[in-house]
């Protein structure tokens, strides 16, 4: 007789399961980021970049910790921007700062200029009116 599927229960998996399983990055886009960062005559072997990827997994969840820890010293639940530019400095990545800050102010620049043109209302076709004509 073929076991229940729900009465099967699961072991909780390794630290290191759970690296293999949920850390990787998309290579297309860790090669992509390699490519940008280094001169166009680097070789960069296939392995190093599944590295990358891996080490880049790791990195967030290490930062992710660091701001984790901070917004619960900050008795808050929900890990703010703020929180994550506190981890950087706590980390000693201060280097980083100025360029994460700049891009948070792009992407909430962005953000706002798509909600207000999303709240404008499009404008009439041509030739249409907005009150409707009485036909007879």
């Amino acid at each position: 007789m073929a076991a229940n599927p729900s009465s099967v229960v699961e072991t909780p998996k390794s630290s290191e399961e759970f690296l293999k399983e949920n850390l990787e990055l998309p290579i297309a886009t860790v090669s992509r980021i390699i490519k940008n960062a280094l001169p166009n005559n680097t070789q960069v072997a296939k392995d190093v970049k599944s590295l990358f990827s891996k080490a880049a997994g790791i990195f967030i969840i290490y930062l992710s910790t660091h701001a984790n820890e901070i917004c619960q010293e900050r008795k808050k639940s929900t890990i703010s921007a703020q929180d994550v530019l506190a981890a950087v400095k706590e980390i000693e990545m201060e280097d980083f700062l100025p360029s994460l800050e700049k891009y948070l102010e792009e992407f909430r620049n962005s953000n706002t200029k798509k909600r207000n043109k999303a709240k404008q209302p499009s404008p009439s076709p041509p030739g249409s009116s907005s009150k409707k004509q009485k036909t007879s």
